[in-house]
């Protein structure tokens, strides 16, 4: 089978060579810097380069590795050269506003969304890593209507690449979870660091800080649009945050040492219970 990776960035090229490492399936790779293309060749993380016109039709399953404002763009674009029956997937952090938007199009290929959960504090070509996805989920969200032999081919991909854990579900539900699991989790972060006190924290740091503060290194360009473009979920996420804050702080106000106490004993046995 032949699999393209488009845009040969972390996650790209950690797709590509996850698949080199763990399946026989042939890898097509294309990056909008050609120069990363030639590198990706060179280096055997990719078997075939080319234009995309000669690529795309060659494509059985086709990755698309871009941020999220610019993945409904491309597909239309280039709608006419994806081969036909063939799938289409992407690897974006939100799924919902991508799916719904290409959902009532009239595609000779079958668009499925999914999303590799995996990324680290750092991107590019340079930083990408053949066990990236090691133990990780891959999430995939077809239509109602998405013929099942196609989404278990997917799911199947993905199982032959490693992932140690597979998600059939839709958009919404996707993003609503992410916004709890990772989005509001850098939203924490990033505020944590802008306490004044944050620039003096050498010497009086440890495990705490280096756990709340580890994903505020972000790349601002690429979440700012992940954020916006699931505003619903991510502030229901702020709303809840927020409230709990406020109850921490009314007790350590009031000096309630009981209701504070039972606060953190209910977070405790939370954690002990879900992990």
């Amino acid at each position: 089978m032949n699999v393209l990776i488009i845009g040969l960035g972390l996650i790209g090229a950690s797709l590509a060579k996850t698949l080199k490492k763990n399946t026989n399936h042939t890898v097509l790779g294309w990056n909008r810097t050609e120069s990363v293309s030639k590198r990706a060749l060179e280096e055997h993380v990719i078997d075939r380069t080319g234009p995309l016109e000669e690529l795309l039709p060659c494509a059985d399953i086709t990755f698309i590795n871009f941020y999220p404002n610019a993945i409904v763009p491309f597909i239309k674009e280039y709608r006419d050269f994806f081969k036909k029956n063939s799938i289409v997937t992407d690897s974006c952090g939100i799924k919902t506003k991508i799916c719904r938007e290409l959902e009532n199009e009239k595609f000779d290929f079958y668009f499925i969304g999914a999303h590799p959960m995996a990324g680290r504090e750092v991107s590019g070509y340079d930083n990408s890593l053949a066990n990236l996805f090691d133990e990780a989920s891959f999430i995939c969200t077809p239509y109602s209507d998405t013929p099942r032999n196609k989404t278990d081919a997917l799911v199947g991909l993905a199982q032959e690449m490693g992932f140690a854990r597979t998600v059939v579900t839709t958009p919404e539900h996707h993003d609503e979870m992410i916004a709890f699991t990772s989005q509001i989790a850098h939203v924490l972060a990033c505020s944590y660091v802008l306490s004044p006190l944050a620039p003096n924290h050498s010497g009086y740091s440890a495990g705490s800080y280096r756990d709340v503060s580890r994903v505020a290194r972000i790349n601002a360009d690429m979440w700012t649009e992940l954020f916006i473009d699931n505003k619903d979920a991510l502030v229901r996420e702020i709303d809840d945050l927020v409230s709990n804050l406020m109850k921490f702080k009314y007790c350590i106000v009031n000096e309630d040492a009981d209701a504070l106490h039972d606060l953190m004993e209910k977070g405790n046995k939370i954690k002990e219970e879900i992990g």
